[in-house]
């Protein structure tokens, strides 16, 4: 009889430490940080200032959205020639400035802010810059720019790694890859310029289009098929639904609560 009583006092043990093994996970899950707020240390090396905010889903799941500032970063282009015995070149160091959006949406497959991920995420920037060009007139050189804007949306897929590096500090480490649409503006009023140096700028753009050495740098395309206007005020062209890949990556830390 006494061992009856040990054998069902031990099987009682095992079942009640097992039926504890889901509440404690349970109380674990409620009592686990909900969100994260982060910053990418790796984008201030573009001089891009960021924040980002993830909530978890579930218990496997999260959402969030990085978003910020690009601060002026300086790129040097060069283009285009000479056109009907005008030396035309537009050089210069170029500084992209404007805003940036990054939502997106993660699956742990083991425990939401914890671990390796697969995320979805999706892209967005607006951003506006000056092209410096030089125009030969008159034996003279004027110097002048162009004023731009660049706008994309796309999106892909990354992974990443997540962990704690104390209670509430935690390390993020992704990369990833994803396409985008985008379209760009560049305009001229320069007020040394008449409307046959505007004309003579939209032809240029137009003929040598194929030949040109500058890069919409933000969109990752040549300048090509461009719908070009002028009259006697200005010059410009549009370039629109260009298609180029888009990365996503970054070393972000973060506190969680």
């Amino acid at each position: 009889m006494r061992t009856w009583f040990l054998g069902a006092a031990a099987l009682l043990c095992v079942t009640a430490t097992q039926a504890q093994s889901p509440a404690a996970d349970a109380v674990g899950a409620l009592f686990s940080p909900k969100r994260i707020v982060k910053t990418n240390l790796a984008g201030y090396a573009w001089l891009s200032a960021n924040v980002n905010y993830e909530q978890k889903t579930g218990l496997k799941t999260s959402v969030g959205l990085l978003g910020g500032y690009k601060l002026p970063t300086v790129i040097h282009v060069s283009a285009l020639g000479d056109l009907d015995g005008e030396k035309q070149t537009y050089t210069g160091d170029i500084e992209p400035k404007g805003l940036f959006l990054n939502p997106y949406f993660r699956f742990y497959p083991k425990e939401a802010f914890k671990g390796f991920y697969v995320e979805a995420f999706m892209r967005y920037f607006n951003y506006s810059y000056l092209v410096p060009y030089d125009y030969e007139k008159n034996g003279g050189t004027i110097r002048a720019n162009l004023d731009g804007t660049a706008s994309a949306v796309g999106g892909g897929l990354a992974i990443g790694v997540q962990f704690a590096l104390a209670s509430r500090l935690y390390l993020d480490i992704n990369a990833g890859y994803g396409m985008a649409v985008g379209q760009a503006h560049i305009e001229t009023n320069d007020p040394n310029l008449e409307l046959e140096d505007y004309l003579t700028i939209k032809r240029n753009i137009e003929k040598y289009q194929d030949d040109a050495d500058v890069q919409v740098f933000l969109l990752g395309d040549l300048l090509k098929d461009p719908d070009a206007k002028a009259d006697e005020s200005h010059a410009e062209a549009d370039f629109t639904n260009k298609v180029f890949p888009t990365l996503r990556g970054g070393i972000s830390i973060g506190y969680a609560f």
